[in-house]
């Protein structure tokens, strides 16, 4: 199973991994995820907003608002929930960012979704300036 070292996710810092999905068949697809923790708890979900169909960090370097209350799409602010992946803005409300299996056990991150293979691994830090910067 893919791992990543727990310690190198803060509150403050996000992670995008690169990955191969259903890396045992002829139709695997590359994905980037987004690796973060909020509350205490590790969550990923594919980088994939589904209003353009773009990352959700993709004009800016970040993916919460303000506030570190709600992901938020760069392209159009539209937000959802860290914890369960949902969109609460009125054009794709309901809808869910895709969730990625993930535990924490002994300090690492591992990955339980099967067939996830790991690519790369890219450290987003706070932009100086933002609370924990």
């Amino acid at each position: 199973m893919p791992r990543i070292d727990g310690h190198a996710l803060t509150e403050q810092n996000y992670l995008s991994v690169d990955v191969l999905l259903n890396s045992t068949s002829v139709r695997a697809t590359s994905a980037n995820l987004l690796l973060f923790r909020y509350r205490g708890q590790v969550h990923a979900y594919v980088n994939h907003c589904m209003h353009m169909h773009k990352a959700l960090n993709c004009q800016q370097d970040a993916i919460f608002d303000a506030e570190r209350r709600w992901l938020r799409c760069s392209m159009h602010g539209f937000i959802f929930d860290p914890e369960t992946g949902v969109c609460l803005s009125p054009v794709c409300q309901g809808r869910s960012l895709k969730a990625i299996k993930v535990v924490e056990r002994d300090g690492l991150v591992v990955f339980t979704e099967k067939h996830l293979q790991v690519l790369a691994v890219h450290r987003h830090l706070p932009l100086a300036g933002e609370e924990g910067a």
